[in-house]
């Protein structure tokens, strides 16, 4: 009788944490459709991309561990599945608040731009120079604290760089993880500190730094020095919207640079017009630089439909070429 109620209480514990887990586990994500126009000097390309799926799993384990998975599906391909999995401590050290333990593959903090996730962009691209010199996701171990009043800190370690880039390009147009860049040759310390000001009018200015120091293992070039260093600022309140950011960065004997500002106001939510400029170069040393005109309208139909349409002028220095494009994205979120 005893082995029966022990049992038995050993089943009521299982089934408990089992409900437990599932009634905190949340489940979100997006679709997205893409329509592309390119003018190449006298020949206009197009381009549909017929579905971008993603989707997020996450709950907790209990008050102070949390979980998440992210999948995604471009183009129905399922080469490019799963982004992130990581386990996150809260709160792990008994009496003191703030800090937070992740492990995992997932996007770590570092620019503001690409702590943001690609549905929630105003413009359907990321600035060249945020794609081009800091890392979309990363497998590692990364230690936050936020106990004190506006500040934030976070200090990561990593160990090989997991998205994938058409060799060639300096951007991509959607963040996917294909773990074909993985190099275990490849470490990295990242540090990331912002500070916010926030304004008796609801206005909030974020003003913040991060540093990268590491080793290259691209291209069997090992123990290549590697760095970078951004400075980024935000200005939201209810309706406007302005942010920039500089970064610069060191790969080997190969210095890079760029910037970017954008500004957008909201009229309505159905309407905010978007400006962003932007300047990269890939090379400070050898005459030549890439700048970004992205002009377009984002439209938040209701909380789970989204619009986009950017129109993006071109300038490619020293080549001078008709490359510009028009393009149109369509979100539904759930």
């Amino acid at each position: 009788m005893k082995d029966l109620k022990s049992c038995l209480f050993a089943l009521l514990l299982w089934l408990t944490s089992i409900e437990f887990m599932f009634s905190q586990t949340k489940i979100s994500g997006y679709l997205q459709y893409m329509y592309r126009v390119e003018f190449e000097e006298d020949k206009i390309t197009e381009t549909f991309t017929p579905g971008t799926i993603n989707l997020k799993v996450g709950g907790s384990l209990s008050k102070h561990v949390k979980w998440a998975i992210q999948f995604g599906v471009k183009e129905l391909s399922f080469n490019k599945f799963l982004k992130d999995y990581n386990i996150e401590l809260v709160d792990p050290f008994p009496g003191v608040k703030g800090f937070e333990i992740r492990l995992g593959q997932f996007k770590y903090h570092w620019s503001i731009e690409r702590k943001e996730a690609s549905s929630e962009r105003k413009t359907i691209y990321r600035s060249q120079v945020v794609s081009a010199l800091v890392a979309d996701r990363d497998r590692g171990l990364e230690i936050s604290y936020a106990g004190i009043k506006n500040f934030y800190f976070a200090l990561g370690f990593w160990n090989g760089e997991v998205v994938y880039k058409n060799p060639g390009t300096i951007y991509e147009t959607i963040d996917y993880t294909r773990n074909m860049d993985d190099s275990d040759a490849k470490k990295d310390i990242t540090g990331y500190v912002s500070y916010d000001f926030k304004g008796n009018s609801g206005n909030l200015v974020t003003l913040s730094g991060a540093l990268l120091i590491g080793s290259n293992g691209r291209m069997n070039v090992r123990d290549k020095e590697r760095y970078g260093f951004g400075l980024n600022a935000l200005l939201v309140n209810s309706n406007l919207h302005l942010r920039g950011e500089f970064i610069f960065g060191n790969d080997g004997d190969i210095r890079k640079r760029g910037y970017y500002m954008q500004l957008s106001y909201k009229f309505f939510d159905y309407f905010e017009p978007v400006i962003k400029y932007e300047s990269w170069d890939n090379d400070i040393n050898v005459r030549g630089e890439s700048k970004w005109l992205t002009v377009g309208v984002y439209s938040k139909v209701m909380e789970q439909v989204v619009f986009r349409v950017n129109y993006i002028k071109k300038i490619e220095k020293p080549i001078d070429v008709n490359n510009d494009e028009l393009m149109f994205m369509a979100q539904v979120s759930f």
